[in-house]
């Protein structure tokens, strides 16, 4: 039988990596093992293990890439300072959340086993996504209050504070929570763009 190439290798990751995703977000994080990832993606019970040496390597690809992924996203966002209009900007950043892949965040929040637990923990740390995910808002408003968008006299970290869990709220909230649909979710954030003195 011939070898797997790099790239046949990589793209049976990826592919497996998509299934570990459907499963977390259809059964939960507890759902995920080597076995039933093998079912979902309709191969030999073995192929997963081919790939991932065991599930704690499975979980920190799937959570990795996600993490890394957001703070990228937040530091484009910070960086685009200045363009657009602030409502707009916050719309942008309630969204980057809540198109976040579910499945990583799921893992992150609800794992109980003890080794995946630290898996996650070193993945979340090497991403640096705590101290970004912290002060992203926070750092947008600063960065807009330079640019005269924003009022001087306006606290930046309680409105960075308030807007990152609201929207995170919304992300973690089972189906039952009371939600916004996206367009009264814009209406908040333009309502507080207004308070925020960019009119």
């Amino acid at each position: 039988m011939p070898r797997r190439t790099p790239q046949a290798t990589q793209e049976l990751r990826a592919a497996l990596i998509q299934h570990a995703r459907r499963l977390v977000e259809r059964d939960g994080a507890q759902a995920l093992t080597m076995r039933a990832l093998a079912a979902e993606a309709g191969c030999a019970v073995g192929l997963p293990y081919k790939i991932f040496a065991n599930r704690e390597e499975l979980v920190a690809e799937l959570v990795g890439l996600e993490l890394g992924r957001l703070r990228a996203a937040f530091e484009s966002w910070v960086a685009e300072a200045g363009t657009g209009t602030v409502a707009g900007n916050l719309v942008r950043y309630a969204r980057i959340l809540l198109e976040s892949d579910r499945a990583a965040l799921t893992l992150a929040d609800e794992i109980d086993d003890e080794a995946l637990t630290a898996v996650v923990d070193d993945k979340v740390r090497e991403s640096g996504l705590p101290l970004s995910f912290e002060s992203a808002v926070t750092d947008y408003l600063l960065a807009e209050q330079r640019l005269g968008r924003v009022s001087a006299d306006v606290d930046a970290r309680a409105y960075g504070f308030l807007l990152t869990g609201a929207i995170h709220n919304l992300v973690v909230a089972g189906a039952a929570y009371p939600r916004p649909d996206r367009d009264e979710l814009d209406r908040m954030l333009a309502a507080v763009a207004r308070h925020l003195g960019t009119g």
